[in-house]
């Protein structure tokens, strides 16, 4: 039995951080600091759980193209071996990132291709994801999410901002999710509500423990009222890179070790804070020593 499974398209940052501004038609800037990594999304989730010691697997989509060998050898640099590779048509299926990094925020110009799982049949999705105690809802597969939810697995769901949110268009999958965390702007824009409090209290009725992250304040969420888990103090931010799916990641450490939905919340800080001291989603690694010096039960 695996403690998680996921699907996620193979993400490649491109990173650049501290630079002036961003150039004009025409114009050069340079950077002073440059990285190349694997990106966020719900690929990281797996990738940093294992290196603390969880059995995980990544469902993903890899071709024989120079992105994708990349990927492989920035994979195997991080002693990450569990994937299994869907991908059987598309020539150029990793997600390439061009990441503008400031202290403050992030801007991105991606190159996406859209291949994921929604592409595979529902018994594919289905037999993928059926032995994990954690999963990440499938895209485009809801009758294996409610199987899979219905059987007892947890869910995590989380969403990329877009123009189009509306938490209306979510309420078919928010109804089979355990774990639903969009950022503030996120929550916002999803509940046309002007206060993060008025929109935690819209994203309730829609599901089981929904979630808002508020960057250097920490984060909110909804059990019997509206409550607060304070951000971590200590952290020095270097990067704001992944600080949300680092975020996830914690609370789903937190769930494979079977702690409350506060104490999940809490590992989520430790982790996303811990990441910001880093360039990229994974420059700061994440130890079971790091966990421990600052995770307060």
């Amino acid at each position: 039995m695996y403690d998680f499974k996921t699907f996620g398209q193979m993400n490649l940052d491109i990173i650049f951080s501290d630079f002036p501004h961003m150039p004009n038609p025409g114009e050069e800037v340079f950077a002073n600091l440059f990285d190349i990594q694997l990106g966020g999304g719900p690929m990281l989730y797996p990738v940093v759980l294992n290196h603390l010691g969880c059995k995980t697997k990544l469902g993903t989509f890899l071709s024989d193209n120079e992105p994708s060998r990349i990927c492989k050898n920035l994979m195997e640099r991080m002693g990450f071996e569990h994937y299994e590779n869907f991908n059987s048509k598309e020539e150029n299926p990793v997600v390439v990132t061009s990441v503008f990094s400031w202290a403050h925020d992030r801007s991105f110009i991606a190159y996406n291709r859209l291949v994921n799982e929604s592409m595979l049949s529902e018994k594919s999705v289905y037999e993928f994801l059926e032995d994990a105690h954690v999963i990440s809802a499938p895209i485009g597969h809801l009758e294996a999410l409610k199987r899979l939810h219905r059987e007892g697995k947890k869910v995590v769901f989380d969403v990329a901002w877009s123009d189009s949110l509306r938490v209306e268009t979510l309420s078919n999958v928010l109804q089979h999710v355990d774990i639903f965390a969009p950022n503030d702007k996120e929550a916002l824009k999803l509940t046309g509500k002007e206060t993060l409090d008025e929109a935690l209290l819209v994203l309730k009725d829609y599901t089981e423990t929904p979630i808002i992250t508020t960057g250097k304040k920490g984060c909110m969420y909804y059990d019997h009222g509206v409550k607060y888990i304070p951000a971590i103090e200590y952290f020095k931010s270097v990067d704001t890179t992944g600080a949300g799916d680092n975020f996830i990641t914690g609370i789903i450490y937190g769930l494979v070790k079977g702690h409350s939905i506060d104490n999940c919340l809490k590992l989520g800080n430790v982790f996303a804070g811990y990441s910001t001291t880093k360039m990229g989603c994974y420059g700061a690694r994440i130890t079971p020593e790091i966990i421990d010096m600052y995770f307060q039960p």
